[in-house]
This record gives structure tokens, C-alpha cells and sequence, in this order.
């Protein structure tokens, strides 16, 4: 593993960092590296694109034809009131 060094960090930003190792039971390199990874995790998790996460969802699943011509249908009818659950 490679290793680096941080310059000029910030008085409480390294004092935050030495409490959650030590609240972690980590060495203070361990806890910064768990942190850097969570950043990245974090970071990148929206990038997805909502399209892979639908199709994810859905996989190969489509809409039949029946269900199509419904949908169409039921976007020309007037709209209705909400339902009444009592």
C-alpha cells in the first residue's frame, strides 16, 4: 500500500479526526482512510443515472400492449377527485 502525507490541516478538522478514531478503535491513518473511502462511496453513489437505476428496478419487465392503450386511454379522461377512504 502506497502511503501519503497531509499538509496544513486544519487545528479542529484533526482533532474531529483523532475522536472518531478513537472512538472507532482506529489508528488515526486507519480512520482517514475509512473516511476518504466513504467520501468517494458518498460522492459517487448519485451518480448514477436514473435510467440504470429504473431499469435495475425493473430489469426486463415492459408493459404489455393491453397496458399501454390503458395508460393512453386514461390520459384523455377528465380528471378525477381523490378517493374517499371513510
Amino acid at each position: 500500500m502506497g502511503d501519503m502525507l497531509i499538509r496544513g490541516i486544519n487545528p479542529e478538522l484533526k482533532r474531529r479526526l483523532e475522536e472518531s478514531a478513537r472512538l472507532n478503535r482506529r489508528s488515526l491513518s486507519e480512520e482517514a482512510v475509512v473516511l476518504i473511502q466513504k467520501g468517494f462511496a458518498t460522492q459517487f453513489a448519485g451518480a448514477e443515472k436514473v435510467g440504470d437505476r429504473l431499469y435495475s428496478l425493473v430489469g426486463d419487465d415492459r408493459f404489455t400492449s393491453d397496458e399501454i392503450q390503458e395508460i393512453a386511454r386514461s390520459r384523455s379522461e377528465a380528471d378525477r377527485g381523490p378517493p374517499d377512504f371513510r
